[in-house]
């Protein structure tokens, strides 16, 4: 058996759907492999959504930190940022991370704590961007980073979610453009 890809066949069924959704049985029959095979490896079902999940960070979410990280002052960032969420190919069945934090009440403690951990990550990576810009004097005063934190987050997790559902990317576009700028207005 090859763990990574029982991994890579777990987070595609789980990416296309919702965790709950998928049975370690059904990920047994997709990956061709014996239940005990999958337990010796991962040694849970949780082990195996956590695996998932730090794959997917590594793949997918490192994209997001570095287009916040990346030093491109507040308006070319949102734009790479709307770009991401609106045009992104791996976006299109929606945000792996946002259905397991959306759902964390369902899953095990290994994954539900990581869940939680990258959230903060996230949440952070954010709250420095917004800092960053506001120092550099290109956001107004009036909105509270925490709050321009938790905004920007939801505003990007609703984009990547009407994505999922099959809106219209240029629609999305338009929409989270709308949305983000509130942070551009002097």
């Amino acid at each position: 058996m090859n763990a990574d890809n029982v991994r890579d066949v777990a987070m595609d069924a789980y990416w296309r759907t919702d965790p709950a959704d998928v049975s370690i049985n059904a990920i047994c029959q997709m990956a061709g492999i014996a239940k005990p095979s999958l337990y010796r490896a991962f040694g849970s079902e949780d082990g195996l959504t956590r695996a998932v999940l730090d794959s997917y960070a590594e793949r997918v979410l490192s994209v997001v930190f570095a287009i916040l990280q990346n030093g491109e002052g507040l308006r070319d960032t949102l734009d790479v940022l709307i770009d991401f969420a609106s045009a992104d190919p791996r976006m299109e069945t929606g945000c792996l991370f946002y259905k397991m934090r959306a759902g964390k009440h369902r899953l095990g403690p290994e994954t539900r704590k990581r869940v939680e951990e990258i959230d903060a990550m996230a949440q952070a990576a954010y709250a420095a961007f917004l800092q960053g810009a506001r120092d550099a004097g290109n956001w107004p005063g009036g909105l509270s980073v925490e709050a321009g934190t938790t905004y920007l987050g939801e505003q990007i997790a609703l984009a990547i979610t009407q994505r999922a559902s099959g809106e219209d990317p240029a629609r999305i576009r338009e929409m989270l453009t709308l949305a983000l700028s509130v942070f551009s207005r002097q």
